[in-house]
């Protein structure tokens, strides 16, 4: 080379690349299903006819007296279901490098 003449070194050129990977969270829980209640109700109505009669004679307490038997009522079976329950959430997207 000569006098008049140089070279400038310049500095290696560096990159820096960074990767950045990662999962979703998880997603969110589903809801409860619905409340369920079932009721069943049985009510026997009988209507009596009095029949005996009552009578005094001379003044005197009378009394009469009827006997009544009703039968038996039976209600039938209660179901019910209650609401489904709700979806969970999505997974987070996560983020890819």
């Amino acid at each position: 080379m000569f006098e008049d003449q140089y070279v400038d070194l310049l500095p290696t050129r560096t990159t820096m690349q960074v990767v950045v990977t990662g999962t979703g969270g998880n997603g969110g829980d589903g809801g409860a299903g619905g409340f369920a209640a079932a009721l069943t109700a049985a009510l026997g109505l009988n209507s009596i006819t009095q029949t005996a009669t009552a009578a005094s004679v001379g003044g005197g307490d009378a009394t009469a007296a009827n006997a009544a038997t009703t039968g038996d009522v039976t209600a039938g079976d209660a179901t019910a279901t209650g609401g489904a329950g709700g979806a969970g959430g999505a997974g987070g997207a996560g983020i890819g490098g």
